[in-house]
């Protein structure tokens, strides 16, 4: 009776999943942000300098409009998918838009159209629809609209893409890696599990850029909202936006051992590398000591530019 209760023991703790125990299957898709208009050249440049090309290649597109096609063609081209990042907002003004329009049925038209173009994309499409809920900067923002009101427009939106059959969506619940303010926890914005297929973690180590900011390794940022996320939710894990600034401190041990700590997160099946320059020096130059040491890292094997 003993032996038969450590073996059960036993069995249990190894079905246990957190974010950093082993599954069947140990890998992480690479990707990354390369452009606003990513083109066929990008891809082949990242890869030229990473020794590995972005499976998952993230667009941003505000309301009301629709992908490029030509981005659509280049990218699937190369055997690479979409992430696409769908902000219910006018992004040049950052105004956000009649949100109870959304629900009172005043944008099916262009929310199944939208669905039928990318159910008619010949591979995936991972979807990130009104990212970052749980900081207070974007006009989706739950502290902004309510719980309730974030939760039935999430809900509202992928009901009509399941009923036009876009089945090659796959929905990505994305959050950043801290509730901003520590009230706005993005627990309360879960859609529920028949809503989500993958689970987003965003997350930048801004170093010195800003007044507020000081350099923390993707460790301090990542790993407790990953572990937490882990043990809530059954559901895989992207970072679905990460980098570092150049200002700070060293940018090379920061990749080095932000991609050592991803590998120890066995639940992150895929992550996002911002590598442009936007808000500050998000970029990791080929020839500079950072650039070289991603290439590095990218050569282990667990790191995959095909699923």
């Amino acid at each position: 009776m003993k032996n038969i209760f450590f073996i059960l023991l036993t069995l249990m703790m190894i079905s246990s999943l957190s974010c950093t125990q082993s599954t069947r299957q140990d890998y992480c898709l690479t990707g990354a942000f390369l452009a606003d208009a990513p083109r066929k050249n990008d891809i082949m440049r990242f890869k030229a300098s990473y020794g590995k090309k972005p499976y998952l290649v993230m667009v941003f597109v505000d309301w009301g409009r629709f992908i490029n096609e030509e981005i659509v063609k280049d990218v699937y081209s190369q055997n690479c998918v979409l992430c696409l990042t769908w902000e219910p907002q006018e992004a040049e003004q950052r105004k956000g838009i009649d949100y109870d329009k959304i629900l009172s049925g005043g944008y099916d038209q262009y929310i199944r159209s939208f669905a039928g173009k990318l159910k008619a994309v010949e591979g995936e499409v991972f979807l990130r629809f009104a990212h970052e809920m749980n900081g207070d900067w974007y006009p989706w923002s739950g502290i902004k609209i309510g719980r309730d009101k974030f939760k039935a427009i999430y809900r509202y939106v992928k009901d009509i893409f399941d009923s036009e059959g876009a089945e090659n969506v796959k929905w990505v619940f994305s959050i950043n890696w801290q509730n901003v303010p520590a009230q706005n926890d993005y627990k309360l914005y879960y859609p529920g599990p028949s809503y989500v297929d993958y689970i987003g973690i965003d997350g930048y180590n801004w170093g010195n850029t800003q007044d507020w900011s000081r350099w923390m390794s993707f460790r301090d940022i990542f790993l407790k909202t990953c572990r937490e996320v882990s043990s809530r939710f059954n559901k895989p894990i992207l970072i679905s936006e990460f980098s570092s600034a150049s200002s700070g401190g060293d940018k090379a041990k920061w990749i080095k051992e932000a991609m050592k700590t991803i590998k120890s997160m066995k639940k992150v099946r895929g992550f996002i590398l911002f590598n442009v320059n936007k808000e500050t020096d998000w970029h990791f130059p080929a020839a500079s000591a950072a650039g070289k040491e991603l290439k590095e890292q990218l050569k282990d094997s667990y790191f995959k530019e095909n699923p």
